[in-house]
């Protein structure tokens, strides 16, 4: 029985893999709070760029009676990507991958954006590929700022190949312009949720499934500082559709990060075992009320 919020216990008539769950940006909020939702269910690798955080998250992780390593990793660096899939070959294969690691538009410049939320993931992805088993689950965070609008060919084209040696330079020229943080951002998880839609049969072929989750408003200490930085997001949260009371959390941001947990532990269950390549929207509603807000204004 799946327990929305926590990762079920396997059992023995439920397909999944054995080895390691693998949970990056570990100190981060969703990541903290996946790291709660899967630490009864198998050894953990716990990824993230804050030695200090992360080492903190893996020993609470442990009191609570989890078997979690922690290690440094910068999705943006090749060789930091190769010895966190080292050790997942070493302990037996991916189980699990919750990929949350990430930066948002006013902490980088565009360039930096786009190598760890879009160049970053593939990396892992393809680095991952050769210890996915039957049963593997990689479940990556995207956004619903990649979902905001069509993109011309060219761009889709330069985004399907982020590993491509001269890949920023030709998503600028299909572009047209020098990317600043918030458009490669909403490109960058364009291409995450792109990603993920190519890579389901690669991972399939070995008895794998890869999808990709697309938060709304969450309230994280990222989120925060986006909402302080920009403007249009209070319009954003007044419009998102699902609401909670005053006393459920931050007044601030309309979604939780447990509401990503939640998502993540579905996905990657056997419930969830002929979901692939695709995208999960858990926004509250907010894309549909964006898409669909003259109807909506006019009561249609």
């Amino acid at each position: 029985m799946l327990v929305i919020g926590h990762a079920p216990a396997m059992t023995d008539q439920e397909t999944q893999a054995t080895g390691v769950i693998v949970i990056t940006g570990a100190a981060g909020g969703m990541g903290r709070a996946c790291v709660t939702a899967f630490q009864d269910s198998g050894p953990l690798l716990l990824l993230d760029v804050e030695e200090k955080s992360v080492r903190e998250v893996a020993a609470a992780a442990n009191a609570a009676g989890a078997v979690a390593t922690p290690l440094v990793v910068d999705v943006s660096r090749q060789a930091d990507v190769d010895a966190a899939a080292e050790q997942v070959a070493a302990g037996g294969g991916l189980r699990t991958l919750i990929h949350t690691a990430g930066i948002s538009p006013t902490m980088a410049d565009g360039r930096t954006v786009l190598e760890v939320d879009l160049v970053g993931t593939a990396r892992l992805t393809r680095a991952l590929l050769p210890s996915v088993r039957p049963g593997s689950v990689a479940v990556c965070v995207a956004s619903i700022g990649g979902q905001m609008g069509p993109a011309a060919d060219a761009v889709d084209n330069a985004l399907n190949d982020p590993l491509a040696p001269d890949f920023l330079a030709q998503l600028e020229e299909a572009v047209g312009m020098e990317l600043n943080g918030s458009v490669a951002y909403a490109l960058a998880k364009r291409g995450v949720i792109s990603l993920c839609e190519r890579e389901a049969a690669a991972w399939g072929a070995q008895g794998g499934r890869i999808v990709s989750i697309s938060p709304g408003l969450i309230d994280t200490p990222m989120g925060r500082l986006e909402a302080a930085e920009n403007e249009g997001m209070a319009f954003m949260i007044g419009l998102t559709p699902v609401s909670r009371a005053d006393d459920q959390g931050s007044e601030t941001m309309p979604g939780r990060v447990e509401d990503i947990a939640a998502a993540a532990v579905f996905l990657a269950s056997p419930a969830a075992s002929f979901v692939s390549g695709c995208d999960l929207r858990v926004d509250g509603g907010l894309v549909g009320a964006i898409r669909h807000m003259d109807v909506a204004a006019f009561g249609g």
